[in-house]
């Protein structure tokens, strides 16, 4: 293991589980047992099963954790049908897996099992000060609308609100129709992996969303929270009431949803929430949990590359010298992204400051207790 925290990320197009898994552990510059975590961002074309066994295998001295994608993100640029693998290698860092299943349902049955994930490397639940030098990152699945299930429950077994969790929701290639995560050669369609990380190196976890608020707000007068379905706007039929604040024709509200989200503020800081779709009676299916009686306001974009920039400029004056960076891209940036032909030029931003990173484009993003959405997560450490 080497002495500061070290990040080799390789790349493979290849058709089947088999080929690509032999293909990234080839690519590897040391042997397998040289690794002490392996994250993979995966297309849902492949057998997820039968990939997470063989990277378990492979990499049996680490710990291992998986997530099926909306497309994945690397030096090779966005790319689909592939997958990406982060190895790292640190001996002054330590990690422990866990993942449980029926995340949306009964997620206090596993909490024996989180709280041992974590005192495997020397994390105490309700330790003060936990939050000092460990974190967590987390694979939910995209399509159980367990995301904020699973951060409630991993706070109420954690018990210090400064502790940081991040990670992305598991995509499927906009098929959605099935997500898979997995840790340790397990996998689950209904549930979350999450690896723990403690290490005495810094760490920074940042979001970044590429919108600003418009001004005009509304309430949200009536809800289904469990479905995240938006009953009412100002008491008005919701579509009616979105056309009406853009000032744009009813008809053309689906094709405004995409650069014109919901944000909510929370402790002075803008989360998104998106829109999933209009339904025939106007009503509008969200991709995050929606409150009745709660205000939103309609976004709107920023000049993305300078945001970017922005942000990026202010990661490396935390983290001057990062040994790892991972990327969480909501699939509904990485559209924009595509829409506007800037994918390569974002790569490239992050390639001009001789960065390495690795990552997936996600169907939700989670930093501390918010699950949101249009957002990049970014998860760095220092050398």
């Amino acid at each position: 293991l080497e002495r500061i925290m070290k990040q080799e990320i390789v790349f493979s197009g290849q058709a089947d589980a088999e080929s690509a898994a032999q293909e990234l552990v080839r690519k590897l510059k040391n042997p397998p047992e040289r690794y002490n975590a392996v994250l993979f961002f995966a297309s849902s074309d492949y057998d997820f099963e039968i990939l997470s066994t063989l990277l378990h295998e492979k990499f049996s001295g680490a710990q291992v954790i998986g997530t099926t994608t909306s497309g994945e993100i690397s030096k090779q640029g966005f790319t689909s049908r592939s997958i990406v693998l982060t190895a790292l290698s640190c001996d002054r860092t330590k990690f422990s897996g866990v993942v449980f299943d029926g995340v949306d349902k009964f997620p206090i049955v596993h909490k024996k099992e989180l709280e041992d994930a974590a005192a495997k490397i020397g994390i105490r639940c309700a330790d003060p000060t936990s939050h000092r030098n460990a974190f967590a990152i987390t694979f939910v699945n995209g399509l159980c609308n367990a995301e904020e299930a699973l951060l409630s429950f991993f706070y109420a077994v954690i018990k210090n609100d400064d502790f940081m969790i991040a990670g992305g929701s598991a995509g499927d290639d906009l098929k959605f129709k099935k997500t898979f995560v997995s840790c340790n050669g397990k996998v689950v369609s209904d549930g979350a992996a999450i690896l723990f990380v403690k290490t005495p190196l810094p760490f920074f976890i940042q979001k970044e969303n590429i919108f600003k608020p418009s001004g005009k707000r509304t309430k949200i007068t009536q809800a289904d929270t469990y479905i995240r379905k938006i009953i009412s706007l100002d008491g008005m039929n919701p579509r009616r009431r979105y056309a009406e604040l853009l000032g744009i024709p009813e008809s053309k509200a689906d094709s405004a949803a995409l650069t014109n989200p919901f944000g909510r503020v929370f402790g002075g800081h803008t989360f998104i929430s998106s829109i999933a779709c209009f339904n025939p009676d106007g009503t509008i299916n969200m991709y995050s949990r929606v409150l009745a009686n709660s205000t939103v306001e309609l976004m709107e974009l920023v000049p993305i590359k300078e945001k970017i920039e922005e942000s990026l400029n202010s990661a490396l004056r935390e983290i001057p010298h990062p040994g790892c960076i991972i990327l969480i891209n909501c699939i509904l940036r990485t559209i924009i992204f595509q829409q506007q032909g800037i994918c390569d030029k974002i790569c490239r931003l992050y390639g001009s400051h001789g960065l390495d990173f690795a990552g997936f484009s996600s169907y939700g993003e989670q930093i501390g207790r918010i699950n949101s959405n249009q957002t990049l997560v970014s998860i760095i450490i220092g050398e």
